[in-house]
């Protein structure tokens, strides 16, 4: 189609084009720096993946969930004592979605549930489970060991990249010396 209308509306469509450029936009000061205090980067705000995996959602849940309560909770597990593990998952009969949320610790709480910090989403597609991710309160590292941790489970694997990230506290000095060996 050619002719002095579409001519017309080519030269609007350019007109346009050019005021939307950025050169008249006002311009955003630059994003602070992350926290200093742990020599790490914070997360900015909530970090997202995805992976694809065969089986079924609720195998594939079952699996992250039993690396979860072993590597992260477990005895001397890195979130043990400042996180709560909450897991809900479908009956395979319904489709099989599953959900496993870790809560910052809250003990002001009766089930100690606070606000939600990672969240990890199973759900049937065409091709196989998608395992979606989402760090919400955990630095980068940690978020990055926790991801390749679920990634690895998901797949039928073993191992625990997170206490890489924030290994166990050095057992603790036995109290009392010499003198708790004392009868009475």
């Amino acid at each position: 189609m050619q002719g002095p209308g579409s001519r017309a509306i080519a030269l609007a469509l350019a007109a346009f084009a050019g005021a939307c450029t950025s050169s008249g936009l006002p311009k955003l000061p630059p994003a602070e720096p992350a926290p200093e205090s742990t020599g790490r980067p914070a997360l900015q705000g909530p970090v997202e993946s995805a992976l694809m995996v065969s089986g079924t959602p609720t195998g594939v849940y079952a699996q992250v969930a039993r690396g979860i309560l072993n590597c992260w909770f477990g005895a001397e597990g890195p979130l043990k004592a400042g996180h709560v593990f909450q897991a809900q998952a479908e009956p395979p009969a319904t489709g099989g979605a599953a959900e496993i949320v870790v809560h910052e610790r809250d003990v002001t709480l009766r089930d100690q549930r606070g606000t939600r910090a990672y969240r990890i989403s199973f759900a049937a597609e065409a091709t196989g489970v998608r395992v979606g991710v989402m760090a919400l309160k955990f630095e980068l590292p940690v978020a990055q060991a926790m991801a390749r941790d679920v990634e690895v489970w998901a797949k039928g694997g073993a191992g625990c990249e997170l206490r890489k990230v924030m290994p166990p506290p050095p057992p603790a000095a036995p109290k009392g010396g010499a003198s708790a060996k004392k009868k009475r």
